[in-house]
């Protein structure tokens, strides 16, 4: 024998729970998006050559069109993270440059490094 369902039908609840959501709309001039942050308005493809970092980017990821916004924060909270993160036409001198002591990549990757 089957068990009768314990769903609710849809258009019982519909009418419902619509009227609690019409209620709480919020106007079109609160909901537009927030202008876009100067890395984000750019449409360059970027990479961040600076180290992984758990939840928020690996080492060389690919970024089109702007960044995610947790980089986003990471790099409020660390700024010369920003300094890392470059166009894929300077990508092949960046890397290089983060694999020769001394140079000013290779200084900011061991100051985040140390800093995580």
């Amino acid at each position: 024998m089957r068990r009768p369902s314990r769903r609710r039908s849809r258009t019982a609840c519909s009418s419902a729970s619509t009227a609690w959501i019409r209620a709480i709309r919020v106007p079109s001039a609160a909901r537009r998006p927030s202008p876009p942050t100067e890395r984000e308005n750019t449409s360059a493809t970027q990479v961040y050559c600076g180290p992984t970092v758990r939840g928020v980017a690996k080492q060389y990821t690919v970024f089109h069109g702007g960044i995610p916004e947790a980089l986003e924060a990471f790099i409020a909270i660390h700024p010369e993270a920003g300094e890392l993160v470059v166009d894929v036409e300077r990508f092949a001198e960046t890397r290089k440059r983060l694999e020769t002591a001394g140079t000013a990549e290779a200084i900011l990757y061991g100051k985040i490094k140390s800093e995580l």
